[in-house]
């Protein structure tokens, strides 16, 4: 299968990039991570404490999802949207791959917001909802054939299998980069991973619903 690239997969690239190329001024950078980053805490305990423009505090999911730290955190997310998006896309068709993309942006802030360690930091980058395309692919695309676990069926070992080995890339990644004083918002990639598990096969029967 050829994995020419979507309109979606193509539109929310270059969003990301242009948004990277205006936050590379560092004053610019801070002024819109403060604005429309998301933080935990505004959602749990309002924002009181802010004193400057803030966007509300229900659009920072999306807001936040077109932010990045840095070169590295967006050339690294974009690759891995353009990898793995044009065949989700491809397979899909846009209008569901961008549904899928908005819940995964959803379901990481939900996540992140829920479990965060520091709800004072503010949260960026498009990794939660990309982490809903990377599911989905793997889902799509298994390298091979989903076996039972024991008594449990392959249909539900799978995605189980995946979410195991998902969450323990990401507290090993949590653990590197502690060393390195790299902050990674590993509860943002597991929130919008486990969307895209459980979304891949429910979304593909809603394509083909009428087929």
């Amino acid at each position: 299968m050829e994995g020419q690239i979507g309109p979606v997969t193509k539109t929310l690239i270059a969003i990301n990039v242009a948004i990277g190329l205006v936050m590379f001024s560092d004053e610019l950078w801070g002024r819109m991570v403060f604005a429309g980053g998301l933080f935990p805490i505004r959602f749990t305990e309002g924002s009181a404490g802010f004193d400057g423009f803030l966007l509300p505090v229900l659009l920072t999911p999306f807001t936040a999802a077109f932010m990045h730290s840095g070169l590295s955190h967006l050339l690294l997310n974009m690759m891995m949207l353009l990898l793995m998006g044009r065949f989700v896309e491809q397979v899909y068709g846009w209008r569901i791959f961008l549904l899928l993309y908005v819940i995964g942006i959803l379901a990481s802030a939900f996540v992140e917001v829920a479990v965060s360690p520091d709800p004072t930091m503010p949260v960026v980058g498009a990794s939660g909802a990309i982490s809903a395309v990377i599911a989905a692919y793997v889902m799509l695309f298994p390298r091979a054939k989903p076996e039972d676990l024991g008594p449990i069926p392959a249909k539900i070992a799978q995605p189980l299998k995946l979410f195991a080995g998902w969450a323990a890339l990401n507290f090993m990644m949590q653990f590197i980069g502690a060393t390195y004083d790299v902050v990674i918002a590993i509860w943002s990639h597991i929130g919008g991973f486990a969307a895209g598990l459980l979304l891949a096969h429910p979304l593909l029967r809603y394509k083909y619903r009428n087929a």
